[in-house]
């Protein structure tokens, strides 16, 4: 990485860098302050000058510890709203999650609701191929086929409904899986309906 590729230091490390400089600094005059002889004019002059260098020095090391210290205020607001976003996307998370296991349940149902129509359509199909049956076996025939009729129709609405939820919510795949659903119930279901109204139409 070159320098001009190198991040620039931030806020908080450039105050605390400036700070180390002057207090550097100001114990190296220090150092020599309480070092240097004071036995001639030209001592005298040079110690005051110092002790005026470790003045300014001072002044400049509370201007430092004050911008450092801003800069600390700095760094605790913005991890503040760093932590205040995480929190809140947290919050969101666990919300999308339940709603999710909502709709995962439901659909689940869906898929149950429609094993036992599975096996009632197997019932009827069973009934239809009976070569000769009786009246009593044509009504529970035509009942069978209307309470299957009936149920595929609202399965196919709670699918519906479902797929809306789900997209609402922007679960795609959970809207796609319902809406597919959907469409072959009410595929199915007209498939029977057809062939009813075949078998119907031969009795005749």
């Amino acid at each position: 990485m070159s320098k001009r590729d190198t991040p620039s230091p931030s806020e908080l490390v450039s105050a605390a860098q400036a700070l180390d400089a002057e207090l550097l600094r100001f114990e190296a005059l220090a150092g020599q302050l309480q070092d240097a002889p004071l036995t001639s004019e030209k001592h005298l002059e040079r110690a005051s000058r110092t002790l005026k260098e470790l003045a300014d020095l001072d002044d400049a090391l509370r201007v430092r510890v004050g911008a450092l210290v801003q800069a600390i205020t700095g760094v605790r607001t913005r991890q503040q709203t760093q932590a205040d976003a995480v929190n809140a996307r947290a919050q969101e998370l666990q919300r999308r999650t339940e709603v999710f296991k909502d709709l995962l349940t439901r659909y689940g149902g869906l898929g149950q609701s429609a094993a036992d129509l599975n096996g009632r359509m197997q019932q009827f199909s069973a009934l239809r191929q009976q070569e000769s049956r009786t009246a009593e076996e044509d009504a529970q025939l035509t009942a069978v086929f209307n309470s299957l009729q009936e149920r595929m129709a609202e399965v196919a609405d709670e699918a519906a409904t479902l797929a809306g939820a789900a997209d609402a919510d922007h679960f795609s795949d959970i809207a796609r899986q319902a809406d597919s659903l959907r469409q072959q119930l009410l595929s199915a279901r007209n498939k029977l309906g057809l062939l009813h109204q075949s078998l119907s139409s031969k009795s005749e």
